[in-house]
Parts: C-alpha cells; structure tokens; sequence
C-alpha cells in the first residue's frame, strides 16, 4: 500500500491511484532500484505499467513519472523510458530488423559511432545478428522478443519498464537478458519488471 521516498528522488509516484483492478494505490518508486511486480494474469501488473508509462490515465489519484504526469507528456517522457509489453508490437512488423534499429538511431539522434558500438553489442549479446535482414513479421516469436528486447537498450533510458520480458525466450536469450539487466542496473537506471514468475525477474 505505501512506501515513500523524497519526491525529489522518485522517479515513479503513484498516490491513491484507482484504475480499473487497481485501487488506492500508494508508491513512490526512487532512483535507480528495481521494482518486481510479481501476481497472475489480471492482478493489474500490466495496468501499473501503463499507467506509469502514459498508455492509460487514472481514474482518480495521481500519477507521475520522472515529475511528469504520464499521460499528459507520453512524448517527452518517451525520449527518457523504454517500455515493453508483450502485447504490443515494439517494432514495425513489415521492416527488417535492421532498418527498425536504424530508424531508432535517426528518431534519438545517436552519433553514427555510438549507434554502430550498442548495435553491435546488443546484436551479439541478444543474437539477432543471425536474421537482422529478414522482416519482423517472419520471425518467430523468440526471435522477435531478442530484436524488440535489444532495440529497447539501445537508446539508455533512464527508466526501463518489462512486462513478462521473458515470454518466449530460451534459457540462453532469459540468461543474456539478464546480463543486460545487470548491466544497466549498474548504470544507474531504474527497472519496474512484471512477472508471473519471481524466479525469472531475480536479478
């Protein structure tokens, strides 16, 4: 129901929050910590992400995220989080992996060294070298959740929001995912992870 921290350090701030399953909830998630969101299909997991993402609006109380209200500012904030969900496509179904990475470049301004060194680390950590070339409508969904997982750490957000990130993935991408996690944890960024599973989103 209530944890709180200094406003001033909190980069989300859920107070009295009601939406849909969701009610009254009180939170203020810091800097740079972790958050699982752990309960079955229908606990209202996904909701909170949308919420604090901007994808929904409250019904009452009040949302903010990085001190902006979410779905007033879903532009600016999106320029500073990344968020995946597994029910909505990440990337452009009818292009290649490639050139959905590049455009990604071009949308956040990334200097051409910078974005060929994170592609090139994120395609052999994740391994989508393998079919970069093929369109994202023919991957399988394994393959599509490495790509889609791998352009949501290229860009560095400061706030990374899963929602079951490990839906569809084998021991070894579940493990190189991970690896990413921890890195970037390490860096600073504050993560707000979904899950069935508490065992897959230990980390």
């Amino acid at each position: 129901r209530g944890y709180f921290v200094s406003e001033e350090w909190s980069m989300i701030i859920f107070e009295h929050v009601c939406k849909f399953i969701l009610s009254d909830v009180n939170l203020h998630v810091p800097q740079g910590i972790t958050l699982g969101l752990i309960g079955p299909s229908g606990a209202g997991k996904t909701t909170f992400l949308k919420l604090t993402c901007g994808l929904l609006a409250p019904e009452a109380g009040r949302v903010h995220t990085m001190r902006l209200i979410p779905w007033k500012n879903r532009p600016k904030l999106g320029s500073m989080t990344g968020a995946f969900f597994a029910d909505i496509p990440f990337l452009r179904e009818a292009d290649t992996v490639e050139s959905n990475f590049r455009d990604l470049k071009i949308a956040y301004r990334m200097r051409e060294d910078i974005f060929d060194r994170e592609y090139d680390r994120l395609a052999e950590k994740l391994g989508f070298r393998t079919f970069e070339k093929e369109s994202v409508k023919q991957l399988s969904l394994g393959q599509r959740r490495r790509a889609e997982l791998g352009a949501l750490f290229l860009t560095h957000p400061k706030l990374i929001l899963l929602d079951e990130p490990t839906e569809g993935l084998d021991q070894a991408a579940r493990d190189s995912l991970r690896e990413l996690l921890m890195e970037q944890k390490r860096a600073g960024t504050t993560f707000v992870v979904s899950s069935h599973n508490m065992e897959e989103i230990s980390f």
